[in-house]
Formats: structure tokens, C-alpha cells, sequence
């Protein structure tokens, strides 16, 4: 809308870029936007925040995960996903601990340890907290 209000046709590619200020915004790395997903990479890594949406379940190479929405202090909303299922097919310990988290709740997740599972990568202890909201 704004770059039509300063006469640029939006249906000429080339108008835009030039409008823009760049000729391919996938060449310019500052338009990248930052991954809005939490990554647990060392022990010690956490995140608390509010829960802004129910959980939901999502498919990945590793297998099923919840994900859990959490907005920061700062506004920012940040995915955190936790694997679903242990190897016997079971609900992990943390994610059953969260089946009764709810919209409004503060929860907080923390990588506590790695756990030796004799393959190639060790599995991540990540330790739940919960505050309620209050009704």
C-alpha cells in the first residue's frame, strides 16, 4: 500500500526493487529474520515465558514434537520444541508434565544435563517449571 501511495506500479518487479533499495532481497543477508524457534545448545540454556497458544504437535526428521509458543518480557514470541515420545513409544517425562500448562501460565524450560544414550549424541535433560496464571 505505501508504495503504491508514492506511485510505484507493485505489479513491475523492477519498480519495487528500485523502490526498495535492492535488486533480490534473498541477496541481502540484514533482511533475514531472526529464527523465532529456541535452541538448547549448551547446558545451562533456558528460556521462560508466557503461554501465548495452546501446544500443538508437529512432524520432524526426529520425530513427533510438541511445541510450545512462549512471548519473552520483550514481546518477542519464541517456539520451544520438545521431542513427544521416548524410544518405547511412551510420553517423555517433560512433555506430560506440560499437558496441563494452559494459555496465560509461565513456563520455563532449562537444559539441566546430557544424558549418555550410547549413540552418536546424547539425549537433553530439559528440567519444566510452571507458575499458573491466576484465575
Amino acid at each position: 500500500m505505501v508504495l503504491e501511495e508514492q506511485g510505484v506500479d507493485i505489479a513491475d518487479q523492477s519498480a519495487v526493487n528500485k523502490a526498495v533499495g535492492t535488486d533480490d532481497l534473498f541477496n541481502d543477508d540484514s533482511t533475514k529474520p531472526e529464527s523465532s524457534w529456541f535452541s538448547f545448545d549448551k547446558v545451562g540454556d533456558a528460556i521462560q515465558g508466557v503461554l501465548v497458544m495452546d501446544p500443538f504437535e508437529t512432524e520432524t526428521k526426529f520425530g513427533a514434537q510438541m511445541v510450545y509458543v512462549v512471548q519473552r518480557a520483550d514481546g518477542t514470541e519464541i517456539n520451544v520444541g520438545l521431542k513427544k515420545l521416548d524410544k518405547k513409544g511412551n510420553l517423555r517425562r517433560n512433555v506430560q508434565q506440560l499437558k496441563s500448562a494452559a494459555v496465560g501460565d509461565i513456563l520455563a524450560f532449562r537444559f539441566e544435563s546430557e544424558i549418555d544414550t550410547g549413540m552418536t549424541n546424547p539425549a537433553k535433560n530439559i528440567e519444566i517449571r510452571i507458575i499458573r496464571k491466576m484465575s
